[in-house]
Order: structure tokens, then C-alpha cells, then sequence
């Protein structure tokens, strides 16, 4: 029998000292986990996942794998999260897409075998504008540095695998640059 609960969640930020509550629903709360909590939490109030500390009853909820039903959770019963920092998750999310996307297509690429690059149908000239529009769009995320909100984008950025696409966006730009210049190989 599926069960949806209702629940509450205070949230502070320590970006802007600010706090708040939301009423979120958890459709077959009985076999959902924490972790499950903590993306449902993501998306009402764009906290990233990594960022998140969830207390239930004045305890830290480490185990992100634990089930609620554990807990003796009860309708009406309230989370406390506390984060880092608001990011624009949506406006990320589009942007690491596209760059996911060309990352999975460079890597299906160079499994046949490494294009030239002067070849305008293959190799990076195909990904280029994409490439180009993800990246650009993704860097204005990240600025200032320092700031709070910078830092809790960058870090749903490696959440959701940004990180891992960008690596194998470089790696095909050095292969490409070694395929044409052949006397920078050093042995």
C-alpha cells in the first residue's frame, strides 16, 4: 500500500541568515530514504544535496541510505535542514546537460577512433557551439568565486557530474592536440 506523507521543513541558510518552513509530500513514504528527503528538499528550496545537514529530532541524519520508516516518522513530524547556500539549479541543470551530453558523444567519439580536427563533421568542431554555450553560460555561475552562492553552485556542479563531463571535454582537446602536433609527444 502506498502511503503519501506529509512533513515539514525548517531550513536555514547560512548564506543570508535566513530561515524558513516548507510543506513538502512524499508519495510511498514507507520505502523512501533519506537521501530521497534531501532531493525533495533540493527541489523546494534549491539546497543543493551536497550541502545539506538534516536533523530529525534534534539528531544528525548521516546515513543517507536509511529508511524513514526507521525513524517512527509521523504525519505533521518536521526535518530541519541546514545548507550553505540557494543555488539557481535550474539555469546549472540546463547548461550541464548540454555539456553531459557532448562529454557522453566525445566519449562514444573516441571509443571508434580520435577524429582529425580538420575534419568539420567529426571531432571537436562538432561539439564546439554546444561546448562553447555550455561552458560560457556555466562559468557566470561561478562568479564571484568566494561568495557563498558560488560555492554552493559549483558544488551541485560536481553533484550531478559536471565535473567528470568537463574532465572528458579536456581529455579529447589533448588527444585532438597531440594527433596535430605530434612532436610535443614525449616519451
Amino acid at each position: 500500500m502506498e502511503i503519501d506523507m506529509e512533513f515539514y521543513v525548517h531550513h536555514s541558510c547560512e548564506n543570508e541568515r535566513e530561515t524558513g518552513r516548507t510543506k513538502l509530500t512524499l508519495s510511498d513514504f514507507d520505502t523512501k530514504s533519506v537521501r530521497d528527503v534531501k532531493y525533495a528538499i533540493q527541489d523546494a528550496i534549491q539546497a543543493p544535496v551536497c550541502d545539506q545537514k538534516l536533523f530529525y529530532q534534534g539528531q544528525p541524519l548521516t546515513d543517507d541510505n536509511m529508511l524513514l520508516r526507521r525513524l517512527y516518522f509521523r504525519e505533521g513530524d518536521c526535518f530541519h535542514v541546514q545548507f550553505l547556500a540557494v543555488a539557481d539549479i535550474p539555469g546549472i541543470s540546463e547548461l550541464l546537460d548540454v555539456l553531459k551530453v557532448a562529454a557522453q558523444e566525445i566519449v562514444e567519439s573516441l571509443q571508434r577512433e580520435l577524429p582529425s580536427i580538420e575534419d568539420n563533421s567529426s571531432g571537436l568542431w562538432r561539439f564546439y557551439d554546444r561546448l562553447v554555450y555550455a561552458v560560457e553560460g556555466l562559468a557566470s555561475f561561478f562568479f564571484p568565486w568566494k561568495s557563498l552562492r558560488s560555492v554552493a553552485q559549483r558544488h551541485y556542479f560536481v553533484q550531478e557530474g559536471g565535473f567528470d563531463a568537463f574532465l572528458e571535454v579536456l581529455k579529447f582537446s589533448r588527444q585532438l592536440y597531440l594527433v596535430e602536433h605530434p612532436e610535443d609527444v614525449t616519451e
